[in-house]
């Protein structure tokens, strides 16, 4: 590719992301490099179009040196495609360093930094999905997970309560505050309301529907050791998965105490990290968990973050999912595509 003074800006800006793909973009934005040309790019072709474009960015080398420096935690909601699950744990074997939650731990304690490269694999309200795909994967490879699970669900048949809301709303269901028109809006919409009236417009959605939705087989408490047995640490994602924010002070505290303390029941020891609902930081709940003796706490803000978390109850999260390309794991896992799209979302701002 021939020399200009747009890729001379990118080779001297490894360490601000932001500024260097910025810089990509307006570049490519008039002439897309030759090994590109031919290629999807951003906006085009089909969800992980986006990550096989960034894939062959020449800045990729660049933020691929500079994630060697970071931590990354990878934030998965279950394993849907296991034959790609298991590619990319094959990737992480390759171009990484895999670490345990006790190993983060450490590393906070002691002040020392994780290995370059290290990666902490992380699942989200863990439906039976992690016991019968990501474990086995999981375990053939030798890499250590956690699972941060919803304790009211737990030994039962009932489906998470977004799932439910959508299936109800498909079938008939109505809420006095729920009048958005397409079901696509219901989840922000219920997202976005205090907690009492999240919970008052489900119920509403179950009495109006005309059909009961199918019911979700959940983990038992004795999947949970199996999980642990199996090097699967467990930890707390609060009784029913409210949005925090949302909440009043009591709620938020219920929530916690109550996963704490039905989690230390069935393990026999306290859980030690938290995952917030929904990835979003929220201080009240930091400091029910620093009461409770919590050590590590976990954001979803599709970050890295340093190989010593500077905030231990606030670590930064990867959002990746179990049907990502290689490809575009590859960018994930870089901080590229992380990167570029915190500047779309400041571009179109």
């Amino acid at each position: 590719m021939p020399q200009s003074q747009s890729t001379t800006s990118i080779s001297m800006a490894p360490t601000r992301p932001a500024a260097v793909v910025s810089t990509l973009t307006s570049a490519t934005g008039r002439r897309r490099p030759p090994a590109e040309r031919g290629r999807p790019s951003p906006e085009q072709g089909r969800p992980d179009a986006r990550g096989e474009w960034l894939r062959f960015a020449p800045v990729q080398p660049l933020f691929r040196a500079r994630a060697a420096q970071r931590l990354a935690v990878l934030a998965y909601h279950g394993v849907t495609d296991h034959r790609s699950f298991g590619a990319q744990l094959d990737r992480l074997r390759r171009l990484a360093t895999p670490v345990s939650l006790t190993a983060v731990l450490q590393a906070v304690t002691e002040q020392r930094p994780l290995p370059p490269r290290s990666v902490l694999v992380t699942f989200d309200d863990a439906d039976r999905s992690v016991l019968t795909h990501a474990l086995p994967a999981l375990d053939a490879r030798g890499i250590p997970a956690t699972a941060f699970v919803i304790s009211e669900l737990i030994g039962t048949e009932r489906p998470f309560w977004w799932h439910e809301a959508d299936f109800l709303a498909r079938h008939g269901g109505r809420a006095r505050s729920l009048d958005c028109g397409h079901p696509s809006q219901l989840l922000p919409r219920l997202k976005a309301m205090p907690d009492p009236d999240r919970r008052r417009s489900l119920h509403e959605l179950r009495v109006s529907a005309d059909r009961r939705p199918p019911r979700q087989e959940q983990l038992t408490p004795a999947d949970l050791l199996a999980l642990r047995d199996g090097g699967v640490a467990i930890g707390n994602h609060t009784q029913g998965h409210p949005c925090l924010g949302r909440c009043d002070d009591a709620t938020v505290r219920a929530e916690i105490t109550g996963a704490h303390e039905a989690l230390t029941r069935w393990l026999g020891e306290p859980p030690i990290a938290f995952a917030y609902p929904d990835g979003g930081h929220d201080p009240r709940a930091e400091t029910v968990l620093q009461e409770l003796g919590y050590r590590l706490g976990f954001l979803s803000d599709h970050r890295l973050g340093p190989r010593i978390p500077s905030h231990p109850l606030q670590i930064s999260r990867l959002q990746v999912d179990s049907t990502t390309s290689t490809r575009r794991f590859d960018t994930i896992l870089s901080g590229l595509e992380p990167a570029y799209r915190r500047w779309r979302r400041q571009a179109v701002a």
